[in-house]
């Protein structure tokens, strides 16, 4: 019996991801990074996400703007093609080539209330609040 709630459960999960996912694709999103695990957000600098036509990505990372493209399917999403300005920034140069890494790195993603989290396989890597 155990067995079976823990199953249910998991399918009941995995479909609320995938309805969020879907919604993600299906309208233009702007999100703003609110929590960065195992790295620290710079206090003088925002980094923005924006999901345009389920398929567009582009936003400010930190001192540059930047865009690519994204492929969403499911709970899936991946981000290539990255592009952005190339203004020197001393203060948070570092931060956004971290950035950018982390967004290449994106395999998974899920959005509960008015949060999105991405992650790379299990592990967390960003997670945006919706602006």
């Amino acid at each position: 019996m155990k067995k079976l709630i823990l199953v249910l459960f998991v399918a009941f999960t995995l479909q609320a991801c995938t309805k969020d996912l879907r919604l993600v694709k299906q309208q233009d999103t702007k999100w703003e990074l609110s929590d960065w695990p195992g790295k620290t957000l710079p206090a003088a600098a925002k980094a923005t996400l924006n999901i345009s036509e389920g398929s567009k990505i582009g936003g400010k990372s930190f001192c540059n703007t930047y865009g690519g493209n994204a492929v969403i399917n499911g709970n899936a999403i991946r981000f290539s093609k990255i592009f952005g300005t190339k203004m020197y920034c001393e203060a948070v140069g570092d931060a956004e080539n971290k950035y950018y890494a982390d967004l290449e790195k994106v395999t998974a993603g899920k959005v509960s209330g008015n949060k999105l989290y991405l992650y790379q396989n299990e592990t967390l890597l960003m997670v945006f609040t919706k602006l």
